[in-house]
């Protein structure tokens, strides 16, 4: 080598700071999105039959089925009849669909947990609305869990 220079140091200073400034960037980033991505969801439990016969009859419950017309209740038993709720208007009937429930829950044995699914043209408001209608009313709970479920066309 020509020039006559001797050996000279790379300064590394200023590279480990840009790599810190972008993984403590990074760390941040990730940890919003793992929390905003996030949602308690309520799995249906399944447990096989050993055999044995159980003396307490396992609980029905109900699944609400939202769409552009209004609200369609579902048991999952052929003992549950279904109900039919339509919109008024451009208003989905709220009360009637909390009263149709209570009525459900004092007839028929079921489940704490509801399951509600709505189509994909269902405002996000009217799922928020369905699912505090389901949860309780003036008269107390009615079903304190809900489980979203996909609607299937």
């Amino acid at each position: 080598m020509s020039g006559g220079g001797g050996e000279q140091d790379l300064n590394l200073v200023p590279y480990m700071d840009i790599m810190v400034n972008l993984i403590m960037f990074m760390l941040v980033v990730t940890a919003y999105i793992i929390e905003l991505r996030e949602a308690p969801v309520l799995a249906p439990s399944y447990s096989p039959d050993k055999g044995g016969s159980s003396a307490e009859k396992p609980k029905s419950f109900l699944t609400v089925a939202i769409s552009s017309k209004g609200f369609g209740v579902l048991g999952s038993t052929s003992d549950i009849p279904a109900a039919e709720l339509v919109k008024q208007g451009d208003k989905y009937p709220y009360a009637e669909l909390t009263q149709t429930l209570r009525s459900y829950k004092g007839q028929y044995t079921l489940a704490d947990n509801l399951v509600v699914t709505a189509d994909g043209v269902v405002p996000y408001s009217a799922l928020v609305s369905t699912m505090d209608a389901a949860r309780s009313d003036r008269a107390g709970a009615l079903f304190p869990g809900v489980t979203l479920g996909l609607a299937v066309q």
